[in-house]
């Protein structure tokens, strides 16, 4: 037997439990660091689920809303569509807006001919391309039955993409714009 040369002391023979009782514990370990990583894994995925509700909304058009009558149950839902001509309303002092909506065809100012109106109404103030023609505007709200109106909490426009088309149609307007660039960088 060898003495330890630090201490003087003889070491203790190992014996066969030794290399079991360290297994175990190593087993112990992952064990603890696998049911960790899960319950962390889980914290997020609901964290990630609970901060997104609103924005697993689908949006329907005016028509497809219309037209189905389980839609119109006072759920919360998108509905998309276009500012119908001359129907918005608002009182002088009031943030209180009301207007009618109809289905929008893409790349065409307005809304579809012949499209069906839906009533609307919504408190607070609008955003700058509402009234745009070319502009798709999405209101998320929920439909009250009894006065046979959309309430809206939120409304979302979609930038137009057709600023050019404006510029041709009103070229009075922004005269230098419907004009060919000549030269320049």
């Amino acid at each position: 037997m060898q003495t330890d040369p630090y201490t003087g002391s003889v070491p203790a023979p190992a014996t066969a439990a030794e290399p079991e009782l360290e297994r175990s514990a190593w087993r112990n370990h992952r064990m603890r660091l696998l049911i960790l990583g899960g319950v962390i894994a889980l914290a997020v995925a609901y964290m990630v689920y609970a901060a997104f509700p609103g924005n697993t909304l689908y949006f329907v058009t005016v028509s497809e809303f219309l037209d189905d009558p389980k839609l119109q149950d006072g759920q919360t839902l998108r509905v998309a569509g276009a500012l119908a001509p001359d129907t918005f309303r608002r009182d002088d002092g009031s943030t209180l807006s009301r207007f009618s909506m109809g289905d929008k065809v893409a790349d065409v100012p307005g809304i579809a001919p012949g499209s069906p109106q839906m009533e609307a109404s919504y408190v607070g103030v609008l955003p700058d391309l509402f009234f745009n023609p070319h502009s798709e505007i999405i209101l998320e709200g929920h439909y009250d039955g009894g006065e046979g109106v959309f309430t809206t909490d939120n409304i979302l426009v979609k930038c137009p993409s057709k600023y050019q088309s404006m510029q041709a149609e009103n070229p009075d307007l922004m005269p230098e714009a419907a004009a060919p660039a000549l030269g320049g960088y």
